[in-house]
């Protein structure tokens, strides 16, 4: 019988399939069908700085209204102040307690002491690691790109000097050297690189002319990009490869662990199917390991890499002339 079970930033699991941040996190009964399916861990939904500072001044702003009027209105009500993260912490700390299997906090932090003073306030929670949230959209013409990665190499450098548990971050692919930027990552002490973030993308309704964001489930296709840098990583950094994005069935987890991934997140294929998809993922790749004689992760991981493949520059070419002249 084929062993699913592998190490992720040093941290055993059962199943190389782990739960992405997502809403699914939001309810411990969930949580626990998700252990229960078979998942290898789980990451919970992000602590996001920038919500807690809107909520904190929209409650600021409603706690001042009126009490310019009169004198007596400054007392009608004791002092109040936003909770800030405690809410979130109570829950990751809630659900630590109701589930066996490896949980990971997440963090998307907008100022250099949030980053390190959130992910102290994770870590207390009992998670096990933590994912770094790190992206933002460049709006400013002048700040160069070596400034936006400084900050970002600084803020993991950072959090990794601030906690014992293991780090990973979650990367965008809008870089122009990705393999350089997660070289650098790893040399500041990132114990695992996720491949990659995907992003609300704002949409125009032309008819109200108006603006909505619009977050759409992934295809398998799309996992096409994470594939082809893991393949690219795999032996050229310490840290763990985690593919995300287009992962929906035992045939996309095989072909990321062949390109050298440790392991997968799935999110977008338990909300077509359900929790229960978990299972079949599990049963189905240990079928295709015992077809194939493979009796551990390890003895197929990174055996199509690009360290490993015949064509070593399959992976490299941005345009295949023969595949265009075959479309002619």
């Amino acid at each position: 019988m084929a062993d699913l079970a592998t190490t992720y930033m040093g941290i055993p699991l059962s199943s190389p399939v782990l739960v992405g941040a997502c809403s699914l996190s939001g309810r411990l009964s969930t949580i626990q069908e998700v252990e229960e399916a078979g998942a290898g861990g789980m990451v919970i939904k992000s602590l996001f700085e920038e919500q807690i500072m809107v909520e904190a001044l929209r409650l600021s702003e409603q706690l001042a209204v009126g009490s310019e009027r009169f004198a007596e209105s400054l007392t009608y009500f004791p002092p109040l102040e936003h909770a800030g993260p405690r809410e979130h912490l109570m829950w990751v700390a809630k659900s630590r307690k109701a589930v066996r299997m490896p949980l990971f906090g997440s963090l998307n932090a907008v100022s250099p002491d949030g980053w390190a003073g959130f992910a102290r306030q994770l870590q207390d929670t009992g998670v096990d690691g933590l994912e770094l949230n790190t992206y933002a959209v460049q709006t400013d013409p002048d700040r160069a790109p070596q400034d936006v990665e400084k900050d970002l190499y600084d803020t993991v450098q950072k959090v990794v000097e601030e906690v014992s548990i293991p780090v990973a971050v979650k990367l965008s692919p809008f870089y122009t050297n990705l393999i350089h930027v997660a070289n650098e990552l790893d040399h500041r002490g990132a114990r695992g690189l996720v491949l990659f973030n995907r992003f609300v993308q704002p949409e125009i309704d032309e008819e109200s002319q108006t603006l909505r964001n619009a977050m759409n489930l992934s295809r398998p296709e799309d996992s096409r990009l994470p594939l082809r840098y893991i393949a690219l990583l795999h032996g050229r950094v310490k840290a763990d490869l985690v593919a995300s994005t287009g992962i929906h069935a035992a045939g996309g987890v095989v072909r990321q662990l062949l390109a050298g991934a440790t392991a997968v997140q799935v999110v977008s294929t338990l909300y077509l199917h359900g929790v229960d998809q978990l299972s079949n993922i599990n049963a189905e790749l240990a079928g295709w390991m015992d077809r194939h004689g493979y009796a551990t992760l390890a003895d197929f991981r990174g055996k199509l890499s690009q360290e490993d493949v015949p064509d070593r520059f399959a992976f490299e070419r941005a345009q295949y002339v023969e595949l265009l002249m075959q479309q002619t």
